[in-house]
């Protein structure tokens, strides 16, 4: 895992009062306050609203762009939707983290864009497509977490890898129970584009065990730009200091040029007979005594 540190980028977007305001903060405050309007409408009776939010495939070709965004956040209350919130958080600060809220709001725009393009595509092949909710898209979150920390400990010490595979498979197939293979795509690419945007930022531990690269051809290998520290600024900083500290240690030490205890002592004797001994500083009266001791240790070794 690569580690690239980028000053600035780490700091939260405002505090209220005493409590940082993240990305991720906002972006789940967004999606619950869309929840509970969602639910305010629909028990007054105005569901319709909804309805000109959620993504259709014929309703973007017919010119409304808007649902291409706006669908992601029409969602109605559920257990479910809490723990996908606590999730979104949990595993979406780590990942801001990592790449900067610069770079993290654009890989969330990008997901959220990235399901409906695919789904029209199905539309303009006469397979109408409708969408709501952002479930592929924060799913996709958590596969990204995945690429920065595969390791990680979860359930019954499992690893994070493995997690992630068996939740993709279980939802996968639960789409297609549904009859809903395109999402399948969805969720499938989703995910694909957020791990390859997380190899692009320098997140190359191999979430598998196995050294695959991402790449294009006539494409050089990028410098990684973005931190990937576990435990955040911190950890990287640790880890900077260790780095240059073990440059330090097989460097060599610069040369310290000798000077003579007598010269040195009649030195700082003569700015003490004009400016008097308050004159020196803490490192001259170091080197005086160090000086005084010197010539006692040279004058003791010749008479003896």
């Amino acid at each position: 895992m690569s580690a690239v540190f980028r000053a600035g980028e780490e700091e939260p977007l405002f505090h209220l009062g005493e409590f940082p305001i993240r990305l991720i903060t906002l972006l789940v405050a967004l999606h619950s306050g869309a929840m509970v309007t969602a639910t305010l409408l629909l028990a007054s009776g105005h569901g319709a609203l909804l309805d000109s939010l959620a993504y259709s495939s014929a309703a973007v070709a017919h010119g409304q762009v808007w649902r291409l965004v706006t669908y992601a956040f029409v969602a109605g209350p559920s257990v479910w939707f809490l723990f996908e919130m606590v999730m979104l958080y949990y595993f979406g600060k780590e990942v801001e983290n990592g790449l900067g809220w610069k770079r993290f709001a654009i890989l969330y725009t990008g997901l959220i864009l990235l399901g409906p393009l695919l789904l029209q595509a199905f539309g303009y092949a006469g397979i109408s497509q409708t969408l709501t909710g952002a479930q592929e898209v924060n799913f996709a979150v958590f596969a990204a977490f995945v690429a920065m920390h595969p390791g990680a400990q979860f359930f019954f010490g499992m690893a994070a890898r493995w997690v992630f595979v068996g939740l993709l498979a279980i939802s996968s197939l639960q789409l297609l129970a549904d009859h809903q293979p395109p999402r399948v795509l969805v969720l499938i690419s989703s995910c694909v584009l957020a791990v390859h945007l997380m190899r692009r930022a320098g997140f190359e531990e191999p979430m598998f065990g196995l050294a695959f690269r991402w790449s294009l051809p006539g494409l050089g290998k990028r410098t990684p730009r973005f931190s990937a520290m576990s435990g955040g600024i911190a950890a990287a900083a640790r880890a900077k200091a260790k780095s240059d500290a073990s440059e330090g240690k097989n460097s060599k030490r610069p040369s310290v040029p000798f000077v003579d205890p007598e010269v040195e002592m009649d030195r700082l004797l003569e700015k003490i007979s004009h400016h008097g001994i308050n004159s020196l500083s803490e490192a001259e009266r170091s080197s005086l005594e160090q000086a005084r001791q010197a010539i006692l240790q040279r004058s003791g070794g010749s008479s003896s």
